[in-house]
Parts: structure tokens; C-alpha cells; sequence
């Protein structure tokens, strides 16, 4: 099964390495995941598995892949590194690269945790689709927008579009005949799942599900019927589907987990489906009236599966991210405690687990423990018995509970993460721990109190690893600051607050700046300047995205922060996106910079992406173009990704990548469903139908 590597910031990278893996499920590859080639990849990280073999039924062979403009099969090529493999990369010899240059690309990378991280910091739908509502000039002057997801202005257009255009296309690329290629019409689930509101598409959704022999799709469709299941999920009570419809979705799911006949893939994303689904109405049936009745026993039924013997860990797996989205109250103390276990000694109930399912057993509790289950992890985090793999979960894990607890117990724990930092001598859990520092601190914030950042002396431990932490640190300390000192904002009544974000303002603008840095270190203290909305620092950011001579990449994040900051349009802001928008040196950058010309609202970006839409002649530019447009979001880019996708002169990846825009555009979501199961996860812990999973958007 091949693989789609649309090149989005790592990923031009990456296709060095993977030049003939193009395709999967006719999605876009939204950031790293697990796609950092071999030559890239640190040599202590285990590499990511291959696909597992199918686990039963007929085996499936995928039509050839054919080339634009030809008519006969083409082989991929090898997919060997051209380039030698980094040194390791450890806290010993941390391999500093050259003042100027780029540092490595591996795991350690921060692009990594902003990548999956970025929805819901750049909550671009939410920003284009507001605007000015008041007709008092104080109002307006004020800033008042309507409320988050109120339709109006170019969503009620784009709204019409999924009606009149989008739907009906993706209905057509749905029969086999039209789609003329797997990978478009895989895509063309997932995009119907994201934005139909009609229960009489789920039946069309569950069809790509069948094992009958003369309904029976290729792979990847059957893959992708599974995962859209999930996508029905939607955060608005007025766009949710009943009890009685979703639960039949999650029977369905349930068989398709149980059912051997299935293979691996559609088994795990059926998996991830049901936690998609989680927080969805429920209560029919036998549980008619009972909501919390109808949770535990979906709960249950996916805790039992997890115990039981798999051949493939990526099924167990599947279902602790899938436990993991369940409600907290569906969740019993024995299951709490199991996992618990699993995360300290190995073993779920009595039988040893893998390393990976570890992994995963302890980023589940972190995501439905309570407080109690804080214990088991902190003493995880440094217990030598507990391997790194885990250990890098329990880091995230500690800061997702954290937040539940009075702040004695977040001021206790804080000590324990900085703690856990100093003697842990994987840098991952060194990063990760950053980062959960920082929610720490944001919960106290939310409360008005500064414990963990005076008395923890969290602040100045964040200021210290940004400002002298080493090259892999210094990037998640900046990402750190950022976010501490976005909650905080631009007016505080509290002394202590205004000084650390001042504090940290000044260490973020000196890494922006600095020439002792490599490239792309100081392109994660450009977007953490964007995350923490420095208005000071914008002409810097726009100087750097004007300058055709800059890395790409701190060009590209530097675009991405100066669309974060907002504010006005003036010429020179619009010089430099246009200018840097209008180069063909890097497809990556330009989509950043469309990215940010959406989060300032700029009609303009739409119309210079259709020109350059018309204007390409690589399948890679247009896929490009295509989720630039999507992302944006604008009713007038509808038309013109229905024609590619209908288009059968196109090549098959174009119009993949045209389906997967449409789905972008209509996507009833302002932050993506998937994003619930890629924040804050441990994309360290490798494994193909997560990295699947983080490859689709």
C-alpha cells in the first residue's frame, strides 16, 4: 500500500527519502507523524514498522500506480536514504549544529509537537469566519466579532457550496467506476464524513465496510470507511446525529474490530473511530434514557478487547487512543489501576505487554485517570525498571492530570516534572516535561494563583531552558513561554503574571534574533512569538518573510507567527506575504504563507492561489495549492477543486489531494475531530496505523 507524502514543512524533507510512497487514503500529510526517513532518523529510535500484513480474507491488489499523462503501470523506486544518517543525537553530545545552519531533523525536533499540536493553536477557521458585527463605530473599533461558528460572510457561501458542489462530487467519487483510482476515492469517505448531516450517507459510509465478495473495496476504501465512521462526530449539539443512528455506527465499528476477517487497518481506525465517538450522543436500545448506562458499557466492551491476545499490537493500541476519548465517568478503578500496572511493572492484568502498548496504557491514563493515578506516573517517570518509550508518555500524561488537582498538588507535581527533567537523560521526556510545565501553569492562571510559577519556580525554569537550555531544548522552552504567556495576555491585574510574560517576551525576540542559533531553532522562537501574540516583534517576523535570501523554513514559521499576532494589512505586511507567496523556491513556505494570509483574513490570497492553481504543471505545486485553498477555507476555491477532482487527465494524486481539499473546506469542525486524537500524544511511540492516523487531517 503506498502512502501520501503531500510535502508540508518536514515533508519536503522526507521525500528524499520516499520518493515513490505518495499515496494514503487520499489524505494530506499534515506534519512529521512518523515519516522522517531513515537517513534522518536518530539511530537509537526504533524505526516505524511497516504495514502489517493482512490478517485475513482474500489478499488485495491496488491498481498500479500510473504516472501523469501515461497510460501503463509504473514501479515505485527504492526507497533508500541519499544521504548519510545524523550522528546520535544525545544528551551527552548534544552534536550543536553550526551557528546559521539547521539542526538535525530528527524525533527530538520541536516542528514535531507544533505540527500535531497546531489546530488548536491556529484555530484558522475560527479566525476567518468572524468578523465585525456591531453598528456602533465603538463596537467596531473594539473589535467585536460574532460568536465562534456563527455562520456569515464567506462560511454562509462556503456553506451553500457543500451543498450545491461538494457533496454531490464526493458522492460521485464514492462509485469505483468514477473515482478510476483507490487513493480518490478512499478520500472521498473521510470528506463526506466531515461535513454530511443526511443519516442516509452513513449507509453509504458503512458499504465501503462489507465483506461481501462482489461489494468488497480495495483496501485503503475499506480503511477509510472505517476511520470516516469516526468523523461523524461534531461538537455542535445542532449538528450532532441521534443516540439511536450513532449507536448503530458503534455496533457496526465493534464487529468490524471482532470480526477476523477483516485485516489490521480497518480493525485499528475502527478503534480510533469508537473514541472519536466517544463524547457523541448515546442511550438506545436496551439503554434507552440511560446516557451513563450506554457509556460504561461502550467503555467496557473496549476495555475488553484491549485485553485480549492480539497477534498485532496495532489493534491494542488502536483502542487505548480510542479508550482514551471515552468520558471519564465511563471509566471504572479497576481499569484505572490495570493501567496503571501496565505503566509501572509491564504486565495488563497478568499478561506482559509490549513496549508500545505501554506507551499507549500510560498516554490513556493520562488522558481518563484522576488524580489518584498521578502516583503511579510520577514514579514511572524516573523508575529505572520503566523503559524511555513510556516514560515519554507518562510526561505528557502528567500534565494533562495535573489540571485536575488543588494547587498543593499541582505545586507538588511541578517539582516532581522539574525533578524528572533533571534526571532523565532522554531528551524527549526532557521536552515533553516542558511542555506540561507549562499546562501547570496555565491552570493556575485559570485559578488567578501564581504557586507553580513562584513557588515551583516553573517561570524561571522555563526563561533558563529557553534562553541556555541545549539546541533540542531551547525550542520547547520557547513553545513553553508562548503558551504560558498567551493565557496570561496583554492586560493582567496581577504583578507577578505581567513580569514573567515581559520576561519571556525579551527571551523569545533575543532567539528570534539570535545569530548563535540554528536556523531552525529560531524558527520555533518565531512561532512561539506568534502563539504568544507580540505585536512588538511583527516587523521583525515580516522583515524575515521578505527576505528571498532566508532559510525557508524560519520564512515559512515566521509567516505562520505574523498571521498568529494579527492586526492590520499594511503594505509592508502584505509586500512580504505576497512577495514570498509568489516564489516557486518552496511549496512548504507558500502554504504557510496562504495560512497566514487566512488567519488575517486577507480576501487577496485566494485569488493569487487560483492563478497559481491554473498556472502549475507538478502534480506536488497544485496538491499544494489545493490544501493552501482548502485551508482557507473561501467558497470561490469549490469549483475549481470539483474540476480537478473530476478531471481524469489529471494525475490520480491531484485529484486525491482535490478530494481531500473539499473535505477540508467542508468540514462542519472548526478545529478537525482528528485533532482530539493528535494533541498532546506521544508520536514518539512509532506505529503504522497512529502515524496513519496523524497523516490525515
Amino acid at each position: 500500500m503506498k502512502r501520501v507524502l503531500l510535502s508540508v514543512s518536514l515533508a519536503a524533507l522526507a521525500l528524499v527519502a520516499l520518493a515513490g510512497d505518495l499515496w494514503a487514503h487520499g489524505g494530506q500529510f499534515r506534519g512529521p507523524g512518523g515519516a522522517v526517513p531513515p537517513g534522518l532518523r536518530e539511530p537509537n529510535d526504533p524505526t516505524p514498522p511497516p504495514p502489517p500484513p493482512p490478517s485475513g480474507g482474500p489478499p488485495i491488489t491496488p491498481p498500479a500506480t500510473t504516472p501523469p499523462g501515461t497510460g501503463g503501470p509504473v514501479t515505485p523506486p527504492a526507497t533508500t536514504p541519499t544521504a548519510p544518517p545524523p550522528p546520535a543525537i544525545t544528551a551527552d553530545n548534544p552534536n550543536t549544529p553550526t551557528a546559521g545552519k539547521k539542526s538535525p531533523l530528527s524525533f527530538e525536533s520541536w516542528l514535531f509537537w507544533y505540527e500535531n499540536n497546531k489546530e488548536d493553536i491556529e484555530r484558522l477557521k475560527e479566525a476567518i469566519y468572524s468578523r465585525m458585527t456591531s453598528d456602533n463605530p465603538l463596537g467596531q473599533l473594539g473589535g467585536q466579532r460574532e460568536a465562534s461558528g456563527q455562520a456569515s460572510g464567506a462560511q454562509q457561501a462556503t456553506s451553500t457550496k457543500v451543498q450545491s458542489d461538494i457533496i454531490p462530487a464526493l458522492l460521485w467519487a464514492m462509485v469505483p467506476e468514477n473515482a478510476a483510482h483507490q487513493d480518490v476515492e478512499s478520500a472521498s469517505y473521510i470528506a463526506l464524513a466531515k461535513m454530511t448531516k443526511d443519516p442516509a450517507h452513513i449507509e453509504r459510509l458503512v458499504n465501503g465496510l462489507s465483506l461481501e465478495p462482489k461489494k468488497k473495496r480495495d483496501l485503503m476504501t475499506v480503511e477509510s470507511a472505517a476511520l470516516s465512521l469516526g468523523m461523524l462526530r461534531r461538537n455542535k449539539a445542532a449538528d450532532q446525529f441521534s443516540a439511536t443512528e450513532l449507536d448503530k455506527v458503534r455496533s457496526i465499528l465493534f464487529e468490524t474490530i471482532e470480526n477476523d476477517q477483516h485485516d489490521t487497518g480497518p480493525r485499528a481506525f475502527a478503534a480510533m473511530s469508537l473514541g472519536l465517538l466517544g463524547d457523541q450522543p448515546t442511550g438506545s436500545g436496551d439503554y434507552a434514557g440511560d446516557i451513563e448506562a450506554a457509556r460504561k458499557a461502550t467503555t467496557a466492551r473496549m476495555w475488553g478487547l484491549v485485553g485480549k491476545a492480539w497477534k498485532d499490537e496495532n489493534i491494542p493500541v488502536a483502542l487505548l487512543v480510542g479508550l482514551g476519548q471515552q468520558p471519564k465517568s465511563s471509566v471504572t478503578e479497576d481499569m484505572l489501576t490495570k493501567l496503571a500496572d501496565a505503566t509501572l511493572k509491564g504486565k495488563l492484568g497478568n499478561e506482559p505487554v509490549s513496549d508500545m502498548v505501554r506507551s499507549y496504557c500510560a498516554l490513556s491514563l493520562g488522558r481518563i485517570g484522576g488524580p489518584a493515578s498521578i502516583a503511579p506516573l510520577r514514579t514511572a517517570l524516573t523508575a529505572r525498571t520503566v523503559d524511555k518509550q513510556t516514560q515519554r508518555s507518562v510526561a505528557i500524561a502528567l500534565g494533562l492530570l495535573g489540571r485536575l488537582v488543588p494547587v498543593d498538588g499541582r505545586l507538588e507535581l511541578a517539582k516532581a516534572i522539574k525533578d524528572g527533567i533533571e534526571k532523565n537523560s532522554d531528551n524527549s521526556v526532557k521536552n515533553f516535561g516542558l511542555i506540561s510545565l507549562a499546562y501547570l501553569v496555565i491552570k493556575d492562571i485559570d485559578e488567578g494563583r501564581t504557586d507553580v510559577l513562584e513557588q515551583a519556580k516553573v517561570g524561571d525554569y522555563l526563561l533558563q531552558m529557553a534562553k541556555d537550555g541545549n539546541f533540542m531544548q531551547r525550542p520547547f522552552g520557547a513553545l513553553a513561554l508562548g503558551l504560558v504567556g498567551r493565557k496570561i495576555g496583554d492586560t493582567t491585574q496581577v504583578k507577578l503574571y505581567e513580569e514573567f510574560r515581559q520576561a519571556s517576551l525579551v527571551t523569545l525576540r533575543e532567539g528570534l534574533e539570535s545569530q548563535k542559533m540554528d536556523k531552525r531553532s529560531r524558527a520555533g522562537f518565531a512561532t512561539s512569538l506568534g502563539i504568544i501574540k507580540d505585536t512588538f516583534s511583527r516587523k521583525n517576523l515580516v522583515k524575515i518573510v521578505a527576505d528571498d535570501k532566508e532559510d525557508k523554513e524560519l520564512r515559512g514559521y515566521s509567516a505562520i507567527a505574523v498571521g498568529l499576532i494579527g492586526g492590520a494589512m499594511n503594505e509592508d505586511v502584505k509586500k512580504a506575504l505576497y512577495g514570498a507567496l509568489a516564489e516557486r523556491s518552496s511549496e512548504d513556505m507558500r502554504q504557510q504563507v496562504a495560512i497566514s494570509l487566512g488567519l488575517l483574513m486577507d480576501p487577496g490570497a485566494v485569488t493569487e492561489l487560483l492563478k497559481a492553481l491554473k498556472e502549475a504543471e507538478s502534480q506536488n505545486l497544485k496538491g499544494q495549492i489545493v490544501l493552501a485553498l482548502a485551508r482557507i477555507g473561501d467558497a470561490r476555491a469549490v469549483e475549481p477543486m470539483v474540476s480537478l477532482l473530476k478531471d481524469k487527465k489529471e494525475g490520480d494524486l491531484t485529484r486525491a489531494l482535490a478530494c481531500a481539499g473539499l473535505g477540508v473546506v467542508g468540514d462542519l469542525e472548526d478545529l478537525p475531530s482528528l485533532s482530539r486524537l493528535s494533541k498532546d500524544i506521544n508520536y514518539r511511540a512509532s506505529i503504522f496505523y497512529v502515524n496513519e492516523m496523524l497523516s490525515i487531517l
